[in-house]
């Protein structure tokens, strides 16, 4: 990466119906107290910051060297440096995807999934629990519009209470959930 080389970020919807309509947004607490265990600090930075810089400039177009320095990444530019490792994990995790060939130009995704099982099971407990209470408060918004999906996905979805340690009835919540940590 070339220090004056120009980093696009452009702003789109989430590739999964699901995610885009019960995702989280990239300032969503869950964003930091979640993934951040996943991804680390610089990529969550980064997500967390992408609404303000899109506020400006749609798409967003930023000096490599300036992104950097605004992440608290040191200023290597070489292709290896941390700056494009930062970028390379907003593909690997999918919460990007490259624009062609280009790796300095990437869609970013506005919506957030949750984590999966097999995420969950490597992360630390307080992760988890912040997991668990921050999904289950975003989800409970939308029972009562979703309850006819609730009852499409509780047909063709087995739900494993016992993974998510639940106690209380089944709402359209948890099968939201279960559908959307497939």
């Amino acid at each position: 990466m070339e220090r004056d080389q120009v980093i696009t970020l452009n702003p789109v919807s989430h590739p999964d119906r699901r995610v885009r309509q019960v995702g989280f947004g990239l300032t969503d607490p869950y964003v930091e107290q979640c993934w951040s265990a996943v991804v680390g600090p610089s990529t969550t930075l980064l997500l967390r910051r992408l609404p303000e810089l899109w506020r400006e400039h749609q798409p967003a177009q930023i000096e490599a060297s300036e992104l950097g320095r605004s992440l608290g990444l040191s200023p290597s530019m070489a292709k290896h440096s941390p700056l494009a490792y930062t970028l390379g994990r907003l593909v690997r995790f999918r919460f990007a995807r490259p624009v062609g060939q280009q790796r300095d130009n990437l869609d970013v995704f506005v919506e957030v999934a949750p984590l999966m099982a097999h995420q969950l099971a490597k992360v630390p407990q307080w992760t988890r629990n912040a997991h668990d209470r921050l999904l289950d408060a975003h989800l409970e918004q939308f029972d009562g519009v979703s309850e006819h999906q609730a009852k499409i996905d509780a047909a063709t979805a087995r739900l494993d209470r016992a993974q998510f340690g639940h106690d209380q009835a089944p709402t359209a919540a948890p099968v939201l959930r279960k559908s959307l940590e497939r």
